[in-house]
Parts: C-alpha cells; structure tokens; sequence
C-alpha cells in the first residue's frame, strides 16, 4: 500500500499486515505518528523502494 495518509493508509494496512510505503510529499498525519515507523520518501524514493531501474 502507498499511501500518504498515516492514519487511514499506513495504521490500519500495516494491522492487516500489508506492506507500506508512506509518501511524505502532500503527508497528512493528524495522529502525529512519527514518520520514520514506515518506510517513507518522495516519489524518487518511491521508485527506489520497489526496485524500479527505470523512472516511468
């Protein structure tokens, strides 16, 4: 799941035991959750963090 809400796209996938990428551009985080508890970046990291060689 990407995703750049730390509440409704990172908490409740991560119980699911989903995979989580938080994309911090635009980043909402109303529970004030700190950020560095998930994989997180731009979209370049994005890109890296799935492996990709090519941007699209």
């Amino acid at each position: 799941m990407v995703g750049n809400d730390v509440g409704e796209d990172m908490i409740a996938t991560e119980k699911l035991g989903m995979q989580v990428f938080l994309l911090t551009d635009d980043l909402i985080n109303k529970t004030d959750r700190k950020v560095s508890d998930f994989p997180n970046g731009n979209f370049d990291d994005l890109i890296k963090f799935l492996g990709w060689t090519e941007q699209l």
